[in-house]
């Protein structure tokens, strides 16, 4: 009975939102059967939003047509769009207590490709600081030398989109 934005607005509004409510502080954390099992709901998602048998498959075809990414990239998007407000000090100043350019922490020079890196804690792997820092280091410096916000995410996204491609032609990732 409904069309394909309603249901991409339904689920958006009732059911997305919260896979993306403070996913970036919690999801580090949880193991990797609860991951698998938000992907799986994901999916879910997805084949109602397309209006799929529930037994399709979900590649990154159909999550393209959709616009969603799959649950990891998703993170990593809302974490980046918190980055690149602490970067452009558009967030509250405790958001970027953690947040030290490398060149600030080093007395040595830095190299082009590493300027706009941020200095990366040794402890806490599994926290919002660590995972935020370490995604940021791994994006490309293109990406990191955007200075406006919704470019920023816009490039990311697509950028998302091109990596989750790449892990699409791996055969053995089932969900």
């Amino acid at each position: 009975m409904l069309n394909f934005e309603s249901r991409k607005t339904l689920c958006s509004a009732l059911i997305q939102c919260h896979f993306d409510y403070s996913c970036s502080s919690w999801y580090p954390g949880i193991g990797k059967g609860l991951q698998d099992k938000l992907q799986v709901m994901q999916n879910k998602i997805i084949r109602f939003i397309l209006n799929l048998d529930n037994r399709a498959h979900i590649g990154n075809k159909e999550l393209a047509k959709t616009g969603f990414l799959k649950v990891p990239g998703r993170v990593k998007q809302l974490k980046l769009g918190h980055v690149i407000k602490i970067r452009n000090k558009t967030s509250p100043y405790y958001m970027s207590a953690n947040f030290q350019n490398l060149n600030e922490s080093e007395d040595r020079i830095v190299t082009r490709s590493k300027v706009s890196n941020f200095y990366k804690p040794r402890v806490c792997t599994n926290t919002f600081v660590y995972s935020a820092i370490n995604d940021w280091n791994n994006l490309p410096i293109k990406i990191k030398e955007i200075k406006n916000e919704n470019t920023f995410k816009d490039k990311l996204k697509k950028y998302l989109f091109s990596e989750a491609e790449k892990d699409d032609m791996n055969p053995f990732i089932y969900y």
